[in-house]
């Protein structure tokens, strides 16, 4: 374009051959959605190979709980590393998630099963730990929460443990990521609308109350979301034009 531009105004051409050319769109983003069966699967892995030691088993039941906080809620990986103690509300069925990606706090109810387990890690946290002093509600080493390497490290040798191999790939300017821990938050947001519908309710309905709950600081993020439920194969998904990237 620059160099067409640069012969026009030398006067060796009179219009810019390119210039009725559109540019390529930005590079698309398409995540790896996980199905309900596969993120049972992936929690269930995690949990049968937990070591029953008392030296390794509460560690192991903390990083757990994170990866169980990011598929069941859609939280980010950073959200259940820096709960604290108080952050967690046993009356109310409820986490408080502060200083987010938006600098929106939130509430977020738990569901059943993840209120049961949370009282389980915190009553074996108890029966182990019983002087313990560390402020955060998912415990790491000493004084200090997990880290998200971690839980990373945890979450990829467990998908490799399930079989699923899909490499990142690009077509055009589309990209189709491999599984990563951050993409429970968009299997969440993906299979609850699909349920939605599949119940026969409108999904777009429930798009405000998804977005307040999963933190999102423009209503336009979590739209993206429905075009990912309609798409009934990953393949479809190459139709994509309005994938935000960044904000997710």
């Amino acid at each position: 374009m620059c160099f067409f531009r640069f012969l026009v105004r030398k006067g060796l051409f009179e219009k810019n051959p390119l210039i009725d050319i559109p540019r390529l769109k930005e590079e698309i983003t398409v995540p790896y959605i996980f199905s309900p069966q596969q993120t049972d699967q992936l929690l269930k892995t995690i949990c049968n190979k937990m070591q029953r030691s008392e030296a390794s088993f509460l560690k192991e039941f903390a990083l757990y709980m994170a990866i169980l906080l990011m598929a069941r809620c859609g939280l980010r990986i950073s959200e259940p590393l820096h709960l604290l103690k108080h952050h967690y509300r046993k009356e109310e069925g409820t986490i408080y998630i502060e200083k987010t990606k938006f600098r929106k706090d939130r509430l977020i109810p738990l569901p059943k099963t993840v209120l049961q387990e949370m009282e389980n890690y915190l009553s074996v946290r108890a029966h182990l730990c019983p002087q313990d002093q560390n402020p955060y509600l998912l415990a790491g080493k000493d004084l200090h929460p997990l880290t998200g390497p971690r839980v990373t490290s945890l979450f990829h040798h467990t998908v490799r443990e399930m079989g699923i191999t899909q490499p990142r790939k690009k077509l055009g300017n589309i990209i189709f990521n491999p599984p990563t821990p951050h993409c429970l938050r968009h299997s969440f947001a993906v299979n609850t609308l699909k349920a939605i519908k599949e119940r026969g309710a409108s999904p777009q309905y429930a798009l405000p109350v998804l977005a307040a709950y999963m933190g999102h600081g423009h209503y336009s993020y979590t739209m993206v979301y429905l075009k990912v439920a309609d798409a009934s194969s990953r393949n479809q998904l190459y139709d994509f034009s309005v994938w935000q990237r960044g904000g997710m």
